[in-house]
């Protein structure tokens, strides 16, 4: 095989590869942006960096959403039963951050926000990350 027929080749795995990445992984990368952005929200103090990451995190939290629905509507057995394990904790976590632990910081109680963030809300990072089979 000639060195552009190799060439093309290579380009071609590497292009199939990236197409076939699993839909877990899509949600586990939405899902650490989206806590990656909670997280500095929660170490942050100034109102305008809490304007600035707020819609960053729910935009992260919309791809999740997506991609879990998608899991749920698929013919993987495999990805719909990850969707179907992940979705119940993922609304869990959703609720308390947005009812507990946005209001706290947002009211200048970053000490309560960790609480929780290190809290129950850990707990359920991790069992979100398992059921997704997150790297």
């Amino acid at each position: 095989m000639n060195k552009y027929a190799t060439g093309i080749l290579a380009s071609l795995l590497l292009a199939v590869g990236a197409a076939h990445a699993a839909p877990s992984d899509d949600a586990c990368t939405a899902l650490m942006e989206a806590r990656g952005h909670l997280v500095a929200m929660i170490g942050a103090t100034d109102k305008a960096v809490h304007a600035d990451l707020k819609p960053k995190i729910h935009a992260a939290s919309d791809k999740v959403d997506a991609v879990v629905s998608a899991m749920q509507k698929s013919y993987n057995a495999g990805s719909e039963a990850q969707a179907n394990t992940f979705k119940p904790v993922w609304e869990a976590f959703k609720a308390t951050r947005e009812n507990e632990i946005i209001p706290a910081v947002l009211a200048g109680k970053n000490a309560d926000a960790k609480a929780l963030a290190t809290g129950i809300q850990a707990e359920r990072m991790k069992q979100m990350r398992g059921a997704l089979s997150c790297k």
